[in-house]
This record gives structure tokens, C-alpha cells and sequence, in this order.
């Protein structure tokens, strides 16, 4: 039987009901969506090696014989030991595994057998944990291997196994790019750049492949662009006519003077809501630059003139938090949370019927995360919505939104606090006019950066400590959730508890991750909120949004993990008010590279520079055991792929410029409009 992308992965060998149900987790039903599930990085086993060659801490590949085979309790009797003796013409190795006593039903003495990973010396010359597979099959040994995201069940070696027989239907992908741009770019075929995604012959083969595809996500990005263009200037929006005399009196209101910076936003914001043509604008800011203050500008004044509009966040969390700073800003207004786990109106909680039914014909904010206009809602029509975090909502996502009535389309405005490198705000935000807040508001302190040695850490604690005596806050950031033996690095629970027992002993110590349940992670926040809890120990979920001003520490452990743009976003969290407030950065191993980004951070608050900083040390990235991480319509490529992103946009260029509808090109204008169908709003 032939293989089709649209065959059920049940077709594939290894792939049975369970395994079936565990790839559906990962939005994997047919045989085309196994093969878009790229690795996130790969183990370089291309290197076979003699026996007699092997040195401490190679990887590579080893073809032997399996001599002995025998599986033995270790002496804390909770791991199995399973030890073999294998050689080839040079010589013999030993091989551990842990617990699989089942290889020595599988793995017989006599058999042939190729064996794929680390050298190690600690226990006499010993491949450890390596994988296996019958000599000459170059599945899982013996090449450059792919490592994907599992879940459930699911194996690397049964993945593997099932994608290497889906290669068998990458014929069937079309070829969407024009024949003379491949040829000028020399780039492999969309099918030969799939099949060698998931199994390159060399690494030449891979970069090709990545280079391919890379240029595919952000050309596709570049044709979006125009097509949301041409598309927004067809459609209308309700014109929100300016009151200059509402917004003064309005900004009067406010608890704090608005920067220059702020001024200038809200009033190209406010001018573009006066037209027809909706309105679809970034407001950049850096960290603490006060966006929120002209959203809710922007959103008070619509609501004045009887326009309602949405504001949506990316998490339940930031949602709860910026409908009570709405109530607080905008009064009179009826704010009106939406959330999968709590509905409020004004802060009064209340089930969801009953707040839609309390607001009904009336002006209405309504707050909640991004998949609120999903949900199955009949709500008013938004002259207004606002996309907090919007770097986690791409250009497909916006045009989703601004397609959401046939008849209408809401004004838009996005906001991040993500600074973009100047050279890339085009390329990335090609459907978006931009505005910019540059200043932090008056009275906001520098926040004091250090960078900590392992010789500092005591002194760092009873800095943290004596910021806790005087009545302030503090906050330690942990890259795990759970505990990890693998890494060695320490998670929030084990970190918590050793602060309670030792550092910042006598101290309440809450912990915040994103694993733990709505209402469990909204009381955390309201307990250190309230001071109730004097240190927050928690992931990265407190880079965005969280706001407590009394909170002047922050304790980045394993600093070196995070990127620039990701370490000045937690910074920001605290330096909220005019309390002198100190960051510190702990690396868990220092290396020269990571050293140049860490003082990076403690020389600059600026986030626009540190953002070009961050460019210049990433360069074009590293595939080979580093996950890929990029905007929410790509796979592959990041902002660091500069040279590509404009190599892309002068392409799209030179092709609309001759056919500016793409009727020439029609591969090409199916494939823009396949990326628009498939996206939804969550």
C-alpha cells in the first residue's frame, strides 16, 4: 500500500491505539502532522568508532558483537543494572544500562548490534546508557538522530521509527516556492528538505534542510503581511470620534503623570480608532514604561463614547491582574472578567451566565485571555481590542481577530514588552503600525544589577534578608518546577525549602509555577500581594504582568539559561516604585560566553539595547542541542535569523511587485490562504 499525508498514523508500525492517543495530545492524527513534528535537536552518533579508539566522553557509534549479557540489582536495590560485554576485530567494552532488565531477553549473546552514545571512565572504559539497534539498520545509530518532544508513553525509539516510514509520503508535499527562487537560493526541494529534517545523510544536508524551512516560515510571514494589508484596507471599523475635553479630564484621573513617551502613544492610538479603516498598531515598550495606562486610555475613551471593547492577556493570571487595574483606572466602567476558571464584574465574582446576563446592553470592557473570542460568546460588537503580550499572538492569530465579523472589524492593538531590535521590527511586524514608549516613569529607580560568584552568595542572602526586615519583598526565580537529578539544578519546591530552613530562615516563602491550578496560582499572587508572603519562589511564569511594588529583590537562579530579553523581563518585576531595588543574577556554571550576557545585564536597563546585544552574541543560533524557540508562527526560525528574514522579505517583494494578487503564482496563493484557514485565537 502507498503512503498519503492524510492516512491516520495508525497506518505506521509501532503506532497502535495507545501510542495513537498519546500523539493526538500533540495535535498528531494523520501521517502529514507526524512529519510537521520537526525535532526540537539532534545527537551527532555519525562518528563510528573501533573499540580499541574509544577515549573518555566520545559520542559516537560502535558495531560489535554482544558477548555476555546479565542484569544484577545495584547495591540500593531500587536500580537494576543491566551490564553487557560487546566486541568488535580492535577489542571488547563494557556497556551499563539502568533499569531495562528486559535487554537481556532482547539483546542475545552472538547478535549483532550497533550501540550509539557516551564514553565514560568513571566505572573503567563504559558505554553508558548508549541506544541500540541490529547492526546496519542506521535508525537510531550510526547518523545524525533527531530527538523529538514526547509525551505520555510515547519513545524516542518508537517515534523514530514511525517517522523514518512516514518519510515514505514526503513526495506528496507540494512545492509552493517559485521554481527560480529555489534555483537562485539553491535550495533543496520542500521534499528533500523534509525528509532530511528528520533524517539527514550529513550535516551539510541539515543545515540545507533548516535553511530551507527557515526561509519558508518567514517568506510565508512576508506574503501574510501584504495580504493582511490589502485585506485591512477593504474592511471597516466603528470610528471612535476623538473628546479632547473626556481625555484631559481622564488623564487628570490618573494616579501617577504621564511620560512624554505615554502622551505620544495614547494619541496615535486615539487618532487611529477615529477612523474607518481599522486600526492595527504595536505599542512597544520596555520594561515598567506604563502600556497599560494607554491602553486603558484608549479603552476609556471608546467606552465614553459607547464603543465596548476586549482586552486580552496571554495567561488567566495577567488576565485577573489587569482587569482590577482597569477597574482602578478607568471609573464608572463596567470591567468584566471572563476567564476559564472565574468570571467577575467590577471585581465582584460571579458565574459567567450571570456576568454576561448583569452587563447585558450595556458598555462593557471585557478582560480575558487570548482564546476569550473563541470561547462560543455572544458578545457585543468590540469597537476596541487590545492584545497584551502580543509576541505570543502572530500575524495569522491578528488577522483571525480581524476577521472575526464579516461585517466589522474591531480596532487592534497589540502591546509587548519584548524590545525588538530596530532591524527587525519591519520583518517581523510588517502588518503593524508601530509606536514606541522609550522612558520609564518619573520617580522609578535604576534597578542595581550584580552578578554573583559562588563566593558572593552569602553576601547576596543577607542583602535579601535585610530588604525583607525593612518590610519589602522578594522574589527568586527557578528554571524547574520539579526536582531534576539529571541537570543538577534545583527546582522551586527544593529551592523554597532549603530557604526556609536556611537563608531566609523565620521568612513566609510561597512558591508560583505554571503546573499548579488557577485558583491555586491566583492565591499565591494575592498572598505575596498582600505581604502576606514575604518571598515568591517561582518559574518564569512571573515575567510578564505580575506588579507588586513593595517587592524590591529579585534572585535569578541559573541566570545563565535564560536569554537577555527573558533575564530583563524578570528584572522588571521588581523597580516599581521609587524604592531602591536590586536584581541578582546566579549562574549555575560560568562560562566565558554566558559571563559577556550576564554583565551585558548588569551594565544597561535599557531593553532595546540589550535586545540588539542579545542578537549580536546569539548570532544565527545553534540547532545541534539547543531547542528551538521562535515566534508563534514559526517552528524554526528566530529573530536571530536575520540575513534570512531580509533575504525572505526582498523575495516577497520582487514576486508581488509582478503579481500582486499571487494569480500567477498559484501554489503559492493556496498555501497563504491554508495559513490563515487553520489558525484559531487561543
Amino acid at each position: 500500500m502507498s503512503l498519503h499525508l492524510s492516512h491516520p498514523v495508525t497506518v505506521l508500525p509501532g503506532i497502535g491505539s495507545s501510542a495513537a492517543k498519546d500523539l493526538r495530545a500533540l495535535e498528531i492524527v494523520s501521517v502529514g502532522d507526524l512529519l510537521w513534528h520537526l525535532p526540537f535537536r539532534y545527537d551527532d552518533f555519525s562518528r563510528t568508532t573501533p573499540i580499541a579508539e574509544l577515549r573518555h566522553d566520545d559520542t559516537v557509534t560502535v558495531e560489535a558483537t554482544v558477548k555476555t549479557i546479565a542484569s544484577r540489582p545495584a547495591r540500593n536495590r531500587r536500580v537494576t543494572v543491566t551490564e553487557a560485554i560487546v566486541e568488535d576485530e580492535s577489542g571488547a567494552i563494557k556497556v551499563m544500562w539502568f533499569n531495562q532488565p528486559y535487554l537481556t531477553k532482547t539483546l542475545r549473546a552472538g547478535s549483532r548490534v550497533a550501540l550509539a552514545g557516551r564514553v565514560d571512565a568513571r566505572f573503567g572504559l563504559t558505554f553508558m546508557n548508549p541506544v541500540w539497534e541490529p547492526a546496519g539498520v542506521r535508525v537510531h545509530t550510526g547518523r545524525i538522530v533527531p530527538v523529538y518532544s514526547l509525551t505520555g508513553s510515547l519513545t524516542q525509539r518508537r517515534l523514530r521509527s514511525a517517522m523514518k516510514h512516514a518519510l515514505a509520503a514526503t513526495e506528496e508535499f507540494i512545492e509552493w516556492l517559485p521554481r527560480e527562487l529555489v534555483q537562485d537560493e539553491s535550495f533543496p526541494s520542500f521534499a528533500q528538505a523534509m525528509e532530511a529534517i528528520h533524517f539527514p545523510e550529513h550535516r551539510g544536508a541539515l543545515d540545507a534542510a533548516i535553511e530551507r524551512i527557515k526561509f519558508d516560515e518567514l517568506f510565508l510571514h512576508q506574503l501574510q503581511f501584504a495580504h493582511v494589508r490589502r485585506d485591512r484596507a477593504k474592511r471597516t471599523a466603528t470610528p471612535v470620534s476623538i473628546d479632547e475635553d473626556f481625555l484631559r479630564r481622564f488623564v487628570t484621573t490618573l494616579p501617577f503623570t504621564l511620560t512624554k513617551g505615554q502622551k505620544a502613544a495614547a494619541w496615535e492610538v486615539v487618532k487611529d480608532c477615529a477612523n474607518a479603516v481599522p486600526m492595527n498598531r504595536l505599542l512597544q515598550g520596555d520594561v515598567g514604561s506604563g502600556k497599560t495606562a494607554v491602553a486603558a486610555l484608549a479603552i476609556a475613551h471608546a467606552m465614553y463614547r459607547g464603543q465596548s471593547c476586549a482586552y486580552l492577556a496571554p495567561t488567566e493570571l495577567l488576565a485577573t491582574q489587569q482587569a482590577n487595574a482597569l477597574h482602578q483606572l478607568i471609573s464608572n466602567a463596567r470591567i468584566v472578567l471572563l476567564t476559564g476558571s472565574q468570571s467577575a464584574v467590577n471585581g465582584k465574582t460571579s458565574t459567567r451566565a450571570e456576568a454576561l446576563e448583569a452587563v447585558a446592553g450595556e458598555t462593557v470592557c471585557f478582560v480575558g485571555t487570548h482564546a476569550l473570542l473563541q470561547e462560543g460568546l455572544t458578545l457585543p460588537k468590540l469597537a476596541l481590542v487590545v492584545v497584551d503580550e502580543q509576541h505570543r499572538f502572530g500575524v495569522a492569530q491578528r488577522h483571525a481577530l480581524l476577521r472575526s465579523d464579516p461585517q466589522h472589524s474591531p480596532h487592534l492593538l497589540s502591546m509587548t514588552a519584548t524590545p525588538i531590535p530596530r532591524s527587525l521590527a519591519l520583518t517581523l511586524y510588517g502588518d503593524l503600525d508601530v509606536s514606541i514608549i522609550r522612558e520609564r516613569p518619573a520617580g522609578r529607580k535604576p534597578i542595581a544589577t550584580f552578578l554573583i560568584e559562588d563566593r558572593d552568595r552569602a553576601k547576596m542572602w543577607r542583602q535579601v534578608l535585610s530588604e525583607l526586615r525593612e518590610g519589602r519583598q522578594a522574589y527568586v526565580v527557578c528554571p524547574l518546577i520539579d526536582p531534576s537529578d539529571q541537570t543538577g539544578m534545583r527546582s522551586v519546591s527544593e529551592v523554597a525549602q532549603e530557604l526556609r530552613k536556611k537563608e531566609l530562615k523565620g521568612c513566609s516563602v510561597g512558591i508560583l509555577h505554571g503546573k499548579m491550578k488557577s485558583d491555586e496560582k491566583t492565591k499565591a499572587i494575592e498572598e505575596f500581594r498582600s505581604g502576606k508572603t514575604a518571598v515568591l519562589v517561582a518559574t518564569t511564569v512571573v515575567e510578564v504582568g505580575v506588579d507588586v511594588p513593595n517587592a524590591t529583590a529579585m534572585v535569578i537562579l541559573g541566570a545563565e539559561r535564560f536569554g537577555l530579553a527573558q533575564l530583563h523581563q524578570l528584572r522588571g518585576r521588581v523597580g516599581r516604585s521609587d524604592l531602591a531595588s536590586f536584581c541578582f543574577l546566579v549562574p549555575d556554571t560560568m562560562m566565558e560566553k554566558s559571563r559577556e550576557r550576564l554583565q551585558a545585564l548588569v551594565q544597561s536597563q535599557d531593553g532595546f539595547a540589550l535586545a540588539e546585544k542579545d542578537l549580536e552574541l546569539r548570532g544565527a543560533g545553534n540547532v545541534f542541542g539547543n531547542a528551538q524557540s521562535g515566534f508563534p508562527d514559526f517552528q524554526l526560525a528566530t529573530i536571530a535569523d536575520v540575513p534570512l528574514m531580509k533575504k525572505a522579505r526582498d523575495w516577497a517583494a520582487r514576486i508581488l511587485e509582478r503579481d500582486v494578487d499571487l494569480s500567477d503564482h498559484v501554489a503559492m496563493k493556496e498555501r497563504v490562504a491554508q495559513s490563515f484557514d487553520r489558525v484559531h485565537l487561543e
